[in-house]
């Protein structure tokens, strides 16, 4: 009587042992993913400098279309200038504004509705975000495009900030191609 409980309750134990040879025996018959239609090689930006602005920190986002993600815990407004030089993004220190009339707002590919959005009192900035970070797909940083033409030599690109004063600085930096293994 007792052999036979030591029989059936081991039965399920030894099962249990067994089972994760059995699940990896099919994922290991599929052996290494296809790389076929895989790019040779892909392109990276990166910043080279960035302006000594109290508060201001940079990254960029590794994407297949990089980005750029800004944060700034600055005192006075810091105003990001579009394409076209003109005000493009607000940061304030507590929040992000952007201006309605940017050319450079309304051509990026990640751009937002701003119906609805809360605005200043002359309805030039609405706010995108409450945060005192935000990021977006720079045409600047666009490497396909700019990398078309241009071969292997990294290209370089830069965003110009102006401060509450009226000072500019330019956050620079660089786009260059990577082989992959």
């Amino acid at each position: 009587m007792n052999t036979e409980r030591i029989i059936t309750g081991g039965l399920p134990l030894v099962l249990f042992g067994l089972m994760p040879l059995l699940a990896s025996a099919p994922a290991g018959a599929h052996g290494a993913p296809d790389t076929e239609g895989a790019p040779a090689e892909i392109l990276q930006a990166r910043i080279t400098g960035q302006p000594d602005i109290q508060g201001l920190s940079t990254m960029i986002l590794d994407a297949p279309r990089p980005g750029i993600l800004l944060s700034y815990q600055g005192e006075t407004p810091l105003t990001v200038l579009g394409n076209e030089n003109e005000a493009f993004l607000r940061f304030t220190g507590k929040v992000v504004m952007v201006n309605r009339d940017s050319p450079s707002w309304r051509n990026l590919p990640n751009a937002s509705d701003l119906s609805g959005m809360i605005a200043d009192d002359n309805e030039t900035w609405a706010l995108l975000s409450q945060s005192a970070s935000f990021g977006w797909l720079d045409p600047r940083l666009d490497a396909a495009e700019a990398m078309h033409h241009s071969g292997s030599e990294p290209r370089s690109w830069s965003i110009t900030l102006q401060t509450a004063s009226g000072e500019t600085a330019k956050i620079v930096g660089e786009l260059r191609r990577k082989s992959l293994p």
